[in-house]
């Protein structure tokens, strides 16, 4: 099939309303994946979190970065991690991470960043070194753990984290000094000497031009989006999914995934964990290969 529509999400595994905005996300993918070209564009939120912030500590910080999740859950209604053990250095080996997956294919690539922000946004344990990083990955089908983490270290996966990290930091005018106040906003962010597009941001591209929906924002400015750059591509989608379907295609659900897609359903038969930061719903299968 052609696809004469990109979509471009800039995103890291680390932004908590990047987290927050998955259960959009995931609707667009399954309504429109069919429909547009998706490509997936590592950011990399922050590099140090020691050059980032003054005196920072990854265990005295966690209060701090506890509280701040815990409002950003306010507006998005995504986990929080209650039980925050550590905060991270860096988001950069998530990044990395994801990249190399990438290399074992598309859906692989999907659950694998999908794995390391429920590693940090649900068990509150972030991915701080390959032994985290794998226990955050164990159990997913058609995975090899130990390739990956080799290919973290290859040349061409540090060259397409380059490159993604570039591509962020290349921000359509649209978002540079944009009037857009408030949690979540998606004006164009200083880091450095360079600006960054906010997380997440969709910049999509198709026969009628060219629109950008950065930061925190609601569906229908996605759909609307989706349409100036392809009038008539948003007609007639898929059905939605049922709670249980639903579970079934993405393997791991949270409660506002289920009110974004399946009208609040939620399935008659699935175990889910909740450390106080809200729930998280699994498959009997992902549940064993996580041994919870």
């Amino acid at each position: 099939m052609t696809r004469d529509v990109e979509v471009v999400e800039v995103t890291d595994p680390g932004c908590s309303w990047a987290w927050g905005s998955e259960p959009k996300i995931r609707l667009l993918r399954h309504r429109y994946g069919e429909r547009v070209a998706w490509r997936r564009v590592m950011g990399g939120l922050v590099e140090d979190m020691a050059v980032a912030t003054d005196n920072f500590d990854p265990v005295a910080s966690v209060p701090r970065w506890r509280r701040y999740w815990e409002t950003v859950s306010g507006y998005t209604g995504a986990p929080w991690p209650a039980t925050l053990r550590r905060m991270y250095t860096s988001t950069f080996p998530a990044c990395a991470a994801v990249k190399a997956a990438d290399r074992q294919g598309a859906r692989i690539g999907d659950r694998v960043v999908r794995r390391l922000r429920e590693a940090i946004f649900v068990f509150g344990d972030p991915p701080v070194s390959a032994a985290s990083t794998a226990a955050a990955l164990v159990g997913i089908p058609g995975l090899d753990v130990d390739t990956l983490l080799d290919d973290v270290e290859a040349p061409e996966v540090a060259a397409a984290f380059e490159s993604d990290w570039e591509t962020a930091r290349n921000p359509d005018p649209y978002v540079v000094g944009l009037d857009d106040p408030g949690e979540g906003s998606g004006r164009a962010k200083r880091d450095g000497a360079r600006l960054r597009y906010a997380f997440p941001t969709l910049v999509i591209t198709g026969p009628d031009g060219r629109a950008v929906v950065p930061g925190w924002k609601p569906l229908d400015r996605y759909l609307a989006a989706l349409e100036s750059a392809s009038p008539g591509i948003t007609a007639d989608p898929p059905a939605d999914l049922s709670a249980e379907e639903y579970l079934e295609r993405w393997h791991t659900a949270t409660d506002v995934d289920f009110e974004t897609s399946c009208g609040g359903a939620r399935p008659d038969r699935a175990g889910w964990v909740d450390l106080g930061g809200g729930r998280l719903w699994l498959t009997a299968a992902e549940a064993a290969a996580r041994g919870s």
